[in-house]
């Protein structure tokens, strides 16, 4: 097995981006606070009412609706539960994404059984089987 540390990663790759974390449950927490905790710049986004606003703001981190999220973001986490990724990459994302920004799955289910299709414009990582690598 191979173990990585962060000498082993160059984080000036991610932290010249800006990054939307859509979900903040266990996933979208950690990654979020994982990666402002490492100097990128973060967005969640949250649907509007979410309970989840306060713990995001209480952590210090900017939270928006998701298409106000996406629509600048130059990498799109989504970490929502799987039945609601079609109606909210559908009526949310893909409107408001922008050409050639990366989508990223926290795993592969939406789009190895196609319930997500992304647009041909996307980060070619997002057209693979799991999102695959930024």
């Amino acid at each position: 097995m191979q173990v990585y540390y962060d000498r082993d990663c160059d984080l000036a790759i991610i932290r010249g981006k800006k990054v939307a974390i859509i979900g903040y449950g266990s996933q979208g927490h950690a990654h979020a606070g994982n990666l402002q905790d490492s100097g990128v710049k973060v967005t969640v986004g949250l649907k509007p009412g979410s309970a989840s606003r306060r713990k995001v703001e209480a952590h210090g981190i900017k939270v928006t609706d998701v298409p106000e999220a996406v629509k600048d973001a130059d990498v799109v986490m989504i970490l929502t539960p799987d039945e609601f990724h079609h109606t909210l990459y559908t009526q949310e994302i893909e409107p408001h994404i922008r050409k050639g920004a990366t989508l990223a799955f926290g795993h592969g289910f939406s789009i190895h059984f196609k319930t997500i299709v992304p647009r041909a414009d996307l980060d070619e990582t997002s057209r693979r089987v799991g999102g695959g690598p930024l």
